[in-house]
Formats: C-alpha cells, structure tokens, sequence
C-alpha cells in the first residue's frame, strides 16, 4: 500500500505533473455540482485522475492494467458504490497522522482494466461527502 501511496504523492508534487486536455480527458466526468476539476498525468500504461478542490486533492484516481496495491481485508472499513460497481472501501496502510480519514478502493472494469480510487479527508463529515460523490462518477 505504501508503494501506491507514495506514486501517487511523487506525481502529486511532480513539477511535470501539469494538466493536458488529453491526459484529462481519460478521466471520468466528475458528478454535476461537484465544484472539483480533473488534472491527470498520463503515464506508460496508466494515468492518474486528481480531483481538486481550488489546489486541494480530495479525490484521486489510477487507471491501470494492474492493481498495484494489495488490500487487507483487516483495513475493511465501508460498503459503497462507484458508478454501477460495487465497493469495499478501506483504510490505507500509511502510518500518518490523519488517515484514519483516507479510503481506497479498486474497481475490476474488465479487459485487464481497473481503477484504483481513493479520498483524502481531512474530517469525518467531509470523509463520508467524499465517499458519497464518489457513487457519482461512471466508471466504464
């Protein structure tokens, strides 16, 4: 977990990690009203959806061949929904302060596709808004 984790903290900071239309344009529509915007980065075989409030991360997302986190079942934490897909939601194994409010999950989208998606809290209100908007966003 903390490999994925630190991908994508590395491309989060990245100077290169600059918003293309392209790159933007593989990512899913964000829910109507949600007031977030896409900046993605493509990479060799996945690219990386961030979702932004102002210059704030709330909602991340890869989509990948393959899965490049393992989820362990004692980390379960909610059920939910993306889209038409089912979800387990869990804690990520990173030891810092602040993540008991962070979630990930994986999404099998078939073909050898997947979308690893995850949320960044920074309360539990706004931790259960963002598991929330994330039902909204169609995975296909």
């Amino acid at each position: 977990m903390n490999k994925f984790y630190c991908l994508g903290l590395l491309l989060a900071a990245s100077p290169t990690f600059d918003a293309r239309a392209q790159d933007a344009a593989a990512c899913p529509s964000l829910p109507a009203g949600s007031n977030l915007h896409w900046e993605a980065k493509a990479g060799n075989g996945f690219t990386v959806c961030r979702a932004l409030d102002g210059e704030r991360q709330v909602l991340g997302l890869m989509l990948t061949s393959q899965p490049t986190v393992n989820l362990l079942r004692r980390n379960r934490e909610e059920q939910g929904t993306i889209g038409a897909h089912e979800v387990r939601w869990y804690q990520p194994e990173v030891a810092v302060q602040g993540s008991e409010r962070r979630r990930i999950t994986i999404v099998e989208l078939g073909d050898d596709r997947y979308a690893q998606v995850w949320v960044d809290a920074s309360n539990d209100y706004e931790l259960q808004q963002l598991l929330s908007l994330a039902q909204g966003i169609a995975l296909n």
